[in-house]
This record gives structure tokens, C-alpha cells and sequence, in this order.
């Protein structure tokens, strides 16, 4: 819908590299098609081993336009679980960055890929990335989202293999054209992890221009914030951590004012750094709660949590939860028990 309607406005960017909507709709027609003429289709998985950077939306995209499932790999996995999850996962397709693929060659032997691609170091048994594009190639409608694969570290400490299933586009009959929000929205959290894809699509779908960043250190953040003029970033307690090594008065003086959302989330946060962050960016900041099985659960602005301690909010549109025991029965309000939670994204 974008690349129709705001085609030559930026979509992407990652450091001083830009994709408008357009291209990123050209280039992963082009991927798709190279994907097909590989026997890569419904269904089948494609695995993607790199950090934040506009390939991978561009795989993303191309994967959503032949109803493929997307795996992101995280890319300090060592070569050993690495083979294990693309088994486990019936990858016909890897494409890798941010690493010498020679590297990663003993992990893949024997693999039955369809393709194995490098985006980065050209190297025997791989395609150069770069060298899939035709000049030309079918036009492609997707959905609007492809489904995903990640994993949960699991109850017993075993990564557990699970699914972000497919969610199909609203047919235009029932649907006003959106109306594009004018922000930009940073992405700091790990593609692998369901957090920073669910961000992604969210951003994409809001018509906000998304910028990714990755190993940054706190400095470059604030740098980066203030050239591309973020006004959403989510971040995992980490990224505040660091924030918050490189001094309360760098922050202070550093230019935030596009910021208009700030979240903290992903993971657990001390009450210290959350009410040192608090303090730095009350009025715009929230906090959210959620799983890799479930996504977001609810999320609470922390102008409500100091009228309401402890709380987590109130769950999001369509997030059912309850409070049951040990057998999986419901308990009443009040008790102690098991959180359980049912989500439009639960996988």
C-alpha cells in the first residue's frame, strides 16, 4: 500500500543507506522471484543470520509476497546450535551477513538448502546476495506480515522452537486507507527476537519511517536519535543500562525532543534504572509486558504506575488473561497462581 501511495518517500534506513517504499517493494518482488525460480515457496522456511540492517527487511518483505516462513537466527549462536535450529526448523534457504560464511560452512554441511546466500564476503558455496536481483520481476501483493520462527529459552531451560503464524491484510471493503502517522520509529532490539520484528511491522503499518540500529553504544543512540529525528523507540532494559553508564547529564544534554513514545520492555528491569529512566522521560514513557509465545500482554505509562504501583496495565485489545493453579484451573481475583494469556499474536 505504501510503495502505491508514498512510493518515493524513505522506508528504511540503516546508517547512511536508505530504501524508499518503493524500492523496498522492487527489490523484494526481484527476491522473490528468486526465491520461486529456486523451488522456494508456501510454506517453505528461510533462514536469515545477520544483525539489524535492511536486508533483512528486504528478505522479510520477499518471504511475505510467496507466504514463506521467516527464521532469524541470532548471529552469536555458535556453529553447533546454529545447525541444530535450521534441522530443527526445515530450513530450505539461509542467507547470512556480518560474518565470513567460511566460518559458518561446517555448520552447514550436508544441508539440503535450496540456497545458500552471503550478503557481505563472497565465498565458495555461497551466492552472492547482491547477484540474486533480476532486472525485472513480477509484481507481488503479500501479507502484511510473513510468519516467523524463534525461540523461547523454554520452562526447563531448552530452547523451544515456536511460531508467529501468518496475519492476513483486512480486504480494502472493510478497511479505511490508513492515515499515515508522520514519525519515525528506531529499532534497537535484535530482529531474532520476536520483539523487534512485532515493532517492525507495527511501525510499517503506522506508515512510520523505520530506522535500524544495531551494537550501538549508548552515545551513538543519542547521536542517532537526534539525526533521524526518532519519536518512537522501544528498547530492552540493556539499551537504558547503557544509557545510564554514560551519565545522567550526556543524557540530559543530548537534543531527544523529537521523542514522542519511549518504552522500556523485552525483558526485565530493575525498579532503580526504570525510575532512573522515569525521571529523564516520565511524560512519554511506558512500560510493556508480554512473551515470545504471546507478544505484547499490556503495557502502562508510568504516570499511572505511580498511582498504581506494581501494576503492569491493563491488557491490550484482544490479550485475554486469567489466573489459574497448577491444574490449569481458573482462580479468583486476588489469588496467587500462574499467569495465563491469550493474544491476537499467540503462537
Amino acid at each position: 500500500y505504501w510503495a502505491a501511495t508514498r512510493g518515493g518517500w524513505p522506508a528504511l534506513f540503516e546508517d547512511k543507506a536508505m530504501l524508499t517504499y518503493r524500492e523496498w517493494n522492487e527489490y523484494a518482488d526481484m527476491l522473490a522471484d528468486a526465491f520461486v525460480g529456486r523451488g522456494i515457496g508456501a510454506d517453505d522456511v528461510v533462514a536469515v543470520r545477520c544483525r539489524n540492517r535492511l536486508e533483512w527487511a528486504v528478505i522479510a518483505m520477499a518471504c511475505s509476497k510467496i507466504d514463506a516462513r521467516l527464521l532469524t537466527l541470532d548471529p552469536d549462536l555458535p556453529p553447533r546450535v546454529l545447525r541444530e535450529r535450521l534441522i530443527e526448523s526445515g530450513a530450505v534457504a539461509i542467507i547470512v551477513g556480518d560474518i565470513a560464511p567460511s566460518r559458518l560452512s561446517p555448520a552447514l554441511e550436508g544441508l539440503p538448502f535450496l540456497l545458500r546466500a552471503t550478503m557481505d564476503t563472497v565465498s565458495l558455496g555461497f551466492f552472492n546476495f547482491w547477484d540474486l536481483f533480476t532486472a525485472v520481476a513480477q509484481p507481488r501483493f503479500g501479507r502484511a506480515t510473513p510468519a516467523m520462527l524463534a525461540w523461547t529459552s523454554g520452562a526447563a531451560g531448552r530452547a523451544l522452537q515456536i511460531g508467529l503464524p501468518y496475519r492476513r491484510t483486512v480486504p480494502a471493503s472493510r478497511l479505511r486507507p490508513p492515515m499515515p502517522e508522520y514519525g519515525n520509529t528506531l529499532i534497537t532490539v535484535p530482529l531474532h527476537r520476536i520483539w523487534g520484528p512485532v515493532q517492525f511491522w507495527g511501525a510499517l503499518a503506522a506508515g512510520r519511517t523505520i530506522a535500524l540500529l544495531s551494537n550501538a553504544d549508548a552515545a551513538d543512540t543519542l547521536a542517532f536519535i537526534r539525526k533521524r529525528r526518532i519519536t518512537h523507540w522501544s528498547a530492552l532494559p540493556e539499551s537504558f543500562r547503557q544509557l545510564r553508564e554514560l551519565g545522567t547529564e550526556a543524557v540530559r544534554k543530548a537534543d531527544t525532543s523529537s521523542l514522542r513514545e519511549l518504552e522500556i520492555g523485552g525483558a526485565p528491569a530493575t525498579q532503580d534504572l526504570k525510575a532512573w529512566v522515569a525521571d529523564l522521560f516520565g511524560p512519554i514513557l511506558s512500560e510493556a509486558y508480554g512473551s515470545t509465545e504471546t507478544g505484547r500482554i499490556s503495557a502502562i505509562t508510568f504516570a499511572r504506575k505511580i498511582e498504581k504501583p506494581g501494576s503492569c496495565g491493563r491488557p491490550g485489545q484482544g490479550v485475554t488473561v486469567e489466573v489459574r493453579d497448577s491444574n490449569g484451573q481458573t482462580l479468583p481475583a486476588g489469588a496467587v497462581g500462574e499467569i495465563w494469556a491469550r493474544t491476537p499474536r499467540t503462537l
